[in-house]
Protein backbone atom coordinates (compact mmCIF):
# COMPACT_ATOMS: atom_id res chain seq x y z
CA UNK A 1 0.00 0.00 0.00
CA UNK A 2 1.32 3.75 -0.89
CA UNK A 3 1.16 7.02 0.85
CA UNK A 4 -0.03 9.77 -0.14
CA UNK A 5 1.45 11.49 -3.41
CA UNK A 6 2.71 14.97 -2.87
CA UNK A 7 1.31 17.05 -6.17
CA UNK A 8 4.12 17.88 -9.13
CA UNK A 9 4.88 21.63 -9.16
CA UNK A 10 3.67 23.34 -11.85
CA UNK A 11 5.78 23.18 -15.15
CA UNK A 12 5.94 26.93 -16.06
CA UNK A 13 6.80 29.72 -14.08
CA UNK A 14 6.33 30.54 -10.57
CA UNK A 15 4.79 33.40 -11.30
CA UNK A 16 3.56 36.00 -14.09
CA UNK A 17 3.20 39.30 -14.16
CA UNK A 18 0.78 40.74 -16.57
CA UNK A 19 -0.56 44.63 -16.51
CA UNK A 20 -0.69 47.46 -18.75
CA UNK A 21 2.41 49.69 -20.06
CA UNK A 22 3.93 51.39 -17.37
CA UNK A 23 1.81 49.75 -14.78
CA UNK A 24 5.81 47.90 -13.39
CA UNK A 25 5.85 45.11 -13.99
CA UNK A 26 9.52 44.28 -15.31
CA UNK A 27 11.17 46.40 -12.28
CA UNK A 28 8.39 44.79 -9.77
CA UNK A 29 9.85 41.10 -11.37
CA UNK A 30 13.15 41.64 -11.36
CA UNK A 31 12.79 42.77 -7.28
CA UNK A 32 10.33 39.76 -6.43
CA UNK A 33 12.97 37.77 -8.24
CA UNK A 34 15.45 38.96 -6.11
CA UNK A 35 13.40 38.42 -2.99
CA UNK A 36 12.27 34.81 -3.67
CA UNK A 37 15.86 33.72 -5.09
CA UNK A 38 14.52 33.14 -8.68
CA UNK A 39 15.56 33.49 -12.03
CA UNK A 40 13.86 36.72 -13.76
CA UNK A 41 12.55 36.60 -17.62
CA UNK A 42 11.18 39.32 -19.40
CA UNK A 43 9.63 38.49 -22.61
CA UNK A 44 10.07 41.46 -24.63
CA UNK A 45 13.44 40.31 -24.26
CA UNK A 46 12.95 36.15 -24.19
CA UNK A 47 10.12 36.52 -27.09
CA UNK A 48 12.52 38.10 -29.65
CA UNK A 49 13.62 34.56 -31.06
CA UNK A 50 10.04 33.39 -31.11
CA UNK A 51 8.70 36.46 -32.85
CA UNK A 52 11.01 36.25 -35.78
CA UNK A 53 10.02 32.33 -36.45
CA UNK A 54 6.48 33.66 -37.12
CA UNK A 55 7.77 35.91 -39.33
CA UNK A 56 7.80 39.03 -36.94
CA UNK A 57 11.58 40.56 -36.33
CA UNK A 58 11.74 43.43 -33.65
CA UNK A 59 12.43 46.00 -37.59
CA UNK A 60 9.13 44.62 -39.00
CA UNK A 61 6.54 45.98 -36.28
CA UNK A 62 8.44 48.91 -36.25
CA UNK A 63 8.16 49.68 -40.00
CA UNK A 64 4.40 48.21 -40.22
CA UNK A 65 3.44 50.06 -37.43
CA UNK A 66 5.31 53.40 -39.30
CA UNK A 67 3.88 52.28 -42.82
CA UNK A 68 0.41 50.59 -41.99
CA UNK A 69 -0.46 52.17 -38.50
CA UNK A 70 0.01 50.66 -35.17
CA UNK A 71 -3.70 49.27 -34.79
CA UNK A 72 -3.29 47.10 -37.89
CA UNK A 73 0.31 46.06 -36.80
CA UNK A 74 -0.68 45.34 -33.24
CA UNK A 75 -3.70 43.18 -34.87
CA UNK A 76 -1.56 41.01 -37.62
CA UNK A 77 1.51 40.48 -34.82
CA UNK A 78 -1.19 38.83 -32.34
CA UNK A 79 -0.27 35.33 -33.87
CA UNK A 80 3.54 36.02 -33.02
CA UNK A 81 2.62 37.27 -29.79
CA UNK A 82 0.58 33.99 -28.78
CA UNK A 83 3.34 31.84 -30.28
CA UNK A 84 6.08 33.98 -28.04
CA UNK A 85 3.70 33.61 -24.91
CA UNK A 86 3.81 29.60 -25.44
CA UNK A 87 7.46 29.35 -26.10
CA UNK A 88 8.90 31.60 -23.32
CA UNK A 89 6.71 30.15 -20.38
CA UNK A 90 7.59 26.33 -21.26
CA UNK A 91 11.22 27.63 -21.17
CA UNK A 92 10.91 29.39 -17.44
CA UNK A 93 10.04 26.45 -15.11
CA UNK A 94 10.13 28.08 -11.70
CA UNK A 95 11.06 31.96 -12.89
CA UNK A 96 9.22 34.80 -12.59
CA UNK A 97 7.82 35.98 -15.77
CA UNK A 98 7.24 39.33 -16.74
CA UNK A 99 4.59 39.80 -20.16
CA UNK A 100 5.10 43.18 -21.64
CA UNK A 101 1.58 44.83 -22.61
CA UNK A 102 -0.04 43.21 -25.23
CA UNK A 103 0.91 39.55 -25.19
CA UNK A 104 -2.79 39.06 -23.11
CA UNK A 105 -4.40 41.07 -25.72
CA UNK A 106 -5.94 39.10 -28.55
CA UNK A 107 -8.70 40.23 -30.59
CA UNK A 108 -8.59 36.30 -32.12
CA UNK A 109 -10.28 34.18 -29.39
CA UNK A 110 -7.90 31.18 -30.69
CA UNK A 111 -4.88 32.83 -29.53
CA UNK A 112 -6.40 34.19 -26.77
CA UNK A 113 -7.33 30.41 -25.50
CA UNK A 114 -3.54 29.02 -26.70
CA UNK A 115 -2.37 31.89 -24.17
CA UNK A 116 -4.51 31.05 -21.38
CA UNK A 117 -3.39 27.45 -21.71
CA UNK A 118 -0.23 28.14 -21.52
CA UNK A 119 -0.55 30.78 -18.46
CA UNK A 120 -2.64 27.69 -16.74
CA UNK A 121 1.18 25.87 -16.29
CA UNK A 122 2.24 29.22 -14.12
CA UNK A 123 1.69 28.77 -10.30
CA UNK A 124 1.10 31.97 -10.15
CA UNK A 125 -0.61 35.17 -12.37
CA UNK A 126 0.02 38.35 -10.77
CA UNK A 127 -2.35 41.31 -12.66
CA UNK A 128 -0.85 45.01 -11.90
CA UNK A 129 -1.80 48.38 -12.40
CA UNK A 130 -1.71 51.66 -10.22
CA UNK A 131 -4.97 51.85 -8.67
CA UNK A 132 -8.08 49.97 -8.33
CA UNK A 133 -10.22 53.06 -9.78
CA UNK A 134 -10.25 52.31 -13.38
CA UNK A 135 -10.08 55.93 -14.15
CA UNK A 136 -7.30 56.51 -11.31
CA UNK A 137 -5.48 53.96 -12.51
CA UNK A 138 -5.80 55.02 -16.39
CA UNK A 139 -5.03 58.39 -15.66
CA UNK A 140 -1.51 57.40 -13.77
CA UNK A 141 -0.64 55.08 -16.18
CA UNK A 142 -1.34 57.48 -18.87
CA UNK A 143 1.26 60.53 -16.93
CA UNK A 144 3.28 56.97 -16.46
CA UNK A 145 3.88 56.63 -20.35
CA UNK A 146 4.46 59.94 -21.36
CA UNK A 147 7.49 60.61 -18.90
CA UNK A 148 8.98 57.28 -19.34
CA UNK A 149 8.27 56.29 -22.80
CA UNK A 150 6.72 59.68 -24.48
CA UNK A 151 4.09 57.97 -25.83
CA UNK A 152 0.49 58.39 -24.84
CA UNK A 153 -0.97 55.12 -26.34
CA UNK A 154 -3.75 57.13 -28.29
CA UNK A 155 -3.45 55.86 -31.92
CA UNK A 156 -5.80 56.05 -34.90
CA UNK A 157 -8.22 56.70 -32.39
CA UNK A 158 -8.12 54.11 -30.18
CA UNK A 159 -7.09 54.06 -26.58
CA UNK A 160 -4.62 51.42 -26.44
CA UNK A 161 -3.70 51.94 -23.30
CA UNK A 162 -7.24 51.79 -21.62
CA UNK A 163 -7.96 48.98 -23.61
CA UNK A 164 -5.41 47.35 -22.34
CA UNK A 165 -6.16 48.16 -19.04
CA UNK A 166 -10.12 47.11 -18.99
CA UNK A 167 -9.78 43.84 -21.26
CA UNK A 168 -11.69 41.54 -19.11
CA UNK A 169 -10.07 38.65 -20.81
CA UNK A 170 -7.05 39.39 -20.25
CA UNK A 171 -8.01 40.38 -16.30
CA UNK A 172 -9.20 37.10 -16.68
CA UNK A 173 -6.02 35.54 -16.31
CA UNK A 174 -5.00 36.68 -12.74
CA UNK A 175 -4.97 34.50 -10.01
CA UNK A 176 -4.33 37.66 -8.04
CA UNK A 177 -3.66 41.43 -7.82
CA UNK A 178 -1.58 43.87 -6.48
CA UNK A 179 -2.16 48.35 -7.00
CA UNK A 180 0.92 50.21 -6.57
CA UNK A 181 0.72 53.47 -6.99
CA UNK A 182 2.89 55.65 -4.08
CA UNK A 183 4.46 52.46 -3.17
CA UNK A 184 8.39 51.65 -3.10
CA UNK A 185 9.19 48.94 -5.16
CA UNK A 186 10.59 46.76 -1.92
CA UNK A 187 7.30 46.98 0.22
CA UNK A 188 5.37 46.04 -3.07
CA UNK A 189 7.54 43.37 -3.61
CA UNK A 190 6.65 42.17 0.33
CA UNK A 191 3.51 42.50 -0.40
CA UNK A 192 2.99 40.28 -3.32
CA UNK A 193 5.25 37.62 -2.02
CA UNK A 194 3.24 37.53 1.68
CA UNK A 195 -0.30 37.55 -1.05
CA UNK A 196 0.90 34.42 -3.37
CA UNK A 197 2.27 32.76 -0.40
CA UNK A 198 -1.05 33.00 1.68
CA UNK A 199 -2.95 31.91 -1.52
CA UNK A 200 -0.68 28.37 -1.65
CA UNK A 201 -0.92 27.50 1.88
Amino acid sequence: MTGPTTPAAPAGPWLVLIGPAGAGKSTLGMALAELAGREFVDIDEAGVPFYEEMGWPVARIFSDSARLGWIPTERAWEVARAHAVEQVVARSAGAVLALGAGHTNYTNPELFSRVKAALAQAEHVLWIEPHAEPQESLRLLRARNLVERERDYIQDGHDILGEWLTDAQARSLATARHYNHGKDVAVSAAEVIAVITGAAT
